[in-house]
């Protein structure tokens, strides 16, 4: 730092500015540098009068988005309005790119010039978590157990990064031009014990060309509770991880290997109830700043050697915490305002500012000692007109008075309504501590840790939740339901038994089959509507093609000069009978061996008519009797052959009608079936590998079908994994799913790719997902999808839930 900067630098941070719109909770902020100048970590160019340094982007649990000026205070309310609450927001480098993630699973970008909406990337299948940008490559974490790698300039899925244990936070390690290095950390899975175990740091590594994924390490459960974020400290000489858990801690890791060097922790707060750190960032002079559920931001000046860190408490929970290019950090609170602070004494609030928040935390901290004040009851909206008050999202609970009594209703997306769900109410405890019941649970103390049992699967799962005096109990409710992943329709049951529990007692209450609902809510179960493969395709001709087809081939044949006129004369019975379709069931077809003289008399170069033929009358049910099964077995052969031969490379025809007789075989009939079953790992290895990345669309078309046809009869025939190729198979699936060959595939070779991968992981789960871990099969299904139609991605999302 520069002496002048010096002189106006503070020891403890400060309040600056307090930013507040629409009055709902802020989960995420993203910020535009207007000056590029701000972003080498010295202060901002000094604005002119009337002139912003940067914006803020905020994102709400309404579902809106505000933007802010600093350091006017300027406020632009964006007229876009999410469907469900805002989870994460982020800026890109262009400082003019505003991407947020949401709730209900969809990651949107927008242009911060005009607001518009630009795109909308779907994949996940939960509520979007987390985000991290560089360049054009954006990294999505999310409750469904992944993270997601895209460019959101062609808004393409890269690679997935899957196998976390529920929610996943992320962060940019590096990147170059090539490959991206991205840190993954998970919330951990319940244990029968109430524990929750699992969760891990992770470092991938994605290759961008191909989107190849390689995990490097992984460090699990060296916190006592699930991790909530992890970001990459710069400014600290050289690289360091940090991450944040319910724990109440803050571990600081080698990048090189995850391990912990050292671990941070709130000693004030740990004495009595250790805060859930939900985020964390580090400033550009060396600060690492942690936010928490109770209110309380933490700062550890870990530059200059600090050994207590400041604690800066708010009057309620802080969401995030993002650094400001000038040095300054901003919070993103519970109760709608966004809060910058400063040490440097020019940019600080007024005496009268900073009086009026220390007030209200104040307020807030003595308001926790008990339930709703009657003033504050008298404030609340009446519940006779709550159809007057309309819900942001499914779930949202609100609270209104009704007969001078507050309480909590819940929002049914469904119905249009607010639903009833309990009364609010205080607590005997006060301010004390819990007695009896007090206790530790994931790593946290509570005022409360009480049991719940719940009845899964016949069997009985004892559980815990945690709850402070002072706490919302429907908010304590919804944290344990979040944790476990319980339906919703629990929460009122669990809020009422923590009432009780917390004053005149009552009993552990058991909760339903949390696997199913209950019957009033008539919730379907999930069910794939893409896998598996329920029927072949073939290539056959319609009944106005069928005669000038035909004919077109037997003038060809007749060209070539190599058959006799025996042989022409069968060939001409046999186009007979076929053209005659309406009489497939009730002709025979006695003459299979012409295919064989066929091929054995014509050209390499030349065979395409026969393999035309040949793959038409495959089709007949006579043709592909067993009694037939030999002759093809022999034709097939032959055709196998034809790839050894350059005729098979100077043009589509060769390949293209061989893979259509091998799809068609597969669905004429037992002896067909039979005939080609033997065949079909060297059909896959000869045949089907060398043209996977045929620049002829018909090509691929017809060596996808004969994919779809081959897993079709493996899983209707039970064929044993003995008896099939699976290794051999998949290893050619995962080629056409790797960039840049999926690009080539149009929608209807790309779908029957990917429902031939579904359809071999439902009939042999054990060995393709033990396969498919090893190519990285599930993180190159949904981008290999990203290009085609709502069904195709529909249908990569079946295939990816079908390899976890």
């Amino acid at each position: 730092q520069t002496q002048a900067q010096d002189k106006t630098m503070q020891v403890d941070w400060e309040l600056s500015q307090s930013l507040t719109a629409d009055g709902h909770g802020v989960r995420g902020v993203g910020i535009a540098d207007l000056f590029s100048s701000s972003k080498d970590g010295g202060d901002s160019k000094p604005s002119v009068s009337g002139a912003d340094q940067y914006k803020l982007v905020t994102g709400t649990q309404a579902g809106t988005v505000m933007e802010f000026g600093i350091p006017t205070a300027s406020l632009d309310a964006w007229q876009y309005q999410h469907d469900n609450a805002v989870t994460s927001v982020l800026c890109c480098d262009d400082n003019n790119t505003v991407i947020t993630g949401s709730k209900d699973s969809k990651i949107r970008l927008f242009d911060r010039t005009t607001k518009a909406l630009q795109g909308t990337l779907e994949g996940h299948q939960k509520p979007v978590t987390s985000l991290a940008v560089h360049k054009q490559w954006l990294v999505s974490g999310s409750w469904d157990g992944t993270a997601k790698i895209w460019n959101w300039q062609t808004q393409a899925m890269v690679g997935t990064l899957p196998d976390h244990e529920n929610s996943v936070c992320v962060t940019i390690l590096g990147a170059s031009d090539t490959s991206l290095q991205v840190v993954t950390g998970s919330a951990g899975r319940a244990q029968p014990n109430n524990q929750i175990r699992d969760h891990t740091v992770r470092l991938w590594s994605i290759d961008l060309s191909t989107g190849q994924v390689t995990k490097l390490y992984q460090v699990a459960n060296d916190h006592d509770g699930p991790i909530r974020d992890v970001c990459v400290m710069e400014s600290s000489g050289s690289p360091q991880l940090a991450t944040c858990s319910n724990d109440g801690t803050v571990k600081l890791r080698a990048p090189e290997s995850g391990k912990c060097s050292s671990t941070l922790m709130f000693l004030q707060q740990q004495q009595q109830h250790p805060p859930m750190l939900l985020s964390l960032c580090s400033t550009t002079d060396g600060c690492l700043v942690a936010s928490a559920e109770d209110g309380h931001v933490i700062v550890w000046d870990l530059a200059s050697g600090v050994a207590e860190p400041q604690t800066i408490l708010h009057a309620s929970c802080v969401w995030r915490v993002e650094p400001l290019p000038n040095g300054d950090f901003c919070t993103a609170s519970d109760d709608g305002t966004v809060r910058i602070f400063t040490r440097a004494s020019d940019r600080m609030a007024t005496t009268e500012e900073r009086q009026a928040f220390a007030d209200d935390v104040a307020a807030a901290t003595a308001k926790k000692q008990g339930g709703p004040s009657a003033e504050e009851i008298a404030k609340l909206p009446f519940w006779e007109q709550n159809h007057e008050k309309r819900g942001t999202s499914e779930g949202q609970v609100q609270l209104f008075q009704k007969g001078g009594i507050a309480i909590a209703a819940q929002w049914s997306t469904a119905s249009q309504t607010w639903i009833e769900v309990g009364q609010v109410m205080g607590n005997a405890g006060g301010g004390g501590g819990g007695g009896e019941n007090e206790g530790m649970l994931d790593g946290v103390r509570y005022d409360h840790v009480l049991p719940v049992e719940l009845e899964n699967a016949g069997s009985v799962v004892n559980l815990k939740i945690g709850y402070n005096n002072g706490e919302n109990p429907f908010t304590a409710a919804q944290r344990f339901i979040d944790a476990h992943m319980l339906p919703q329709y629990h929460l009122s049951q669990i809020a009422d038994y923590i009432q009780q529990r917390t004053g005149s007692g009552g009993g552990a209450p058991m909760l339903g089959d949390a696997s199913v609902p209950p019957p009033t809510t008539g919730v379907p179960m999930a069910t794939y509507q893409h896998i598996p493969a329920k029927h072949y395709l073939a290539f056959e001709l319609s009944v106005k093609s069928a005669s000038t087809t035909l004919d077109k081939m037997k003038i060809k044949l007749a060209e070539f000069n190599k058959l006799s006129d025996a042989q022409m004369d069968r060939v001409g019975a046999l186009m007979d009978v076929i053209k005659a379709t309406n009489r497939y069931h009730s002709c025979k077809i006695e003459d299979v061996m012409i295919f064989g003289d066929l091929l054995n008399n014509l050209e390499p170069s030349q065979s395409f008519p026969a393999l035309d033929l040949a793959r038409l009358a495959v089709l007949h049910p006579d043709a592909a009797d067993t009694r037939h099964s030999a002759i093809w077995n022999d034709v097939f052969q032959k055709a196998i052959l034809l790839f050894g031969d350059p005729a098979s490379k100077e043009g589509p025809a060769i390949p293209m009608l061989s893979f259509r007789l091998f799809a068609n075989a597969l669905k004429g009939g037992p002896g067909s079936q039979k005939a080609l079953l033997p065949l079909m790992e060297t059909i896959l290895n000869v045949c089907a590998k060398p043209h996977v990345q045929s620049s002829n669309k018909n090509v691929r078309l017809s060596l996808a079908t004969l994919f779809y046809n081959m897993a079709v009869y493996a899983k209707m025939a039970g064929l044993p994994s003995t008896n099939f190729p699976i290794e051999l198979f998949l290893t050619i699936l995962s080629e056409v799913l790797t960039t840049p060959t999926f690009k080539q595939y149009e929608e209807p070779a790309m779908m029957r790719t990917l429902q031939t991968l579904g359809t071999l992981c439902l009939a042999y789960p054990a060995e393709c997902k033990m396969v498919a871990k090893r190519l990285f099969l599930a993180s190159k299904v949904e981008p290999a999808a990203s290009a085609h139609s709502s069904t195709t991605k529909a249908a990569a999302k079946e295939v990816y839930a079908a390899l976890q």
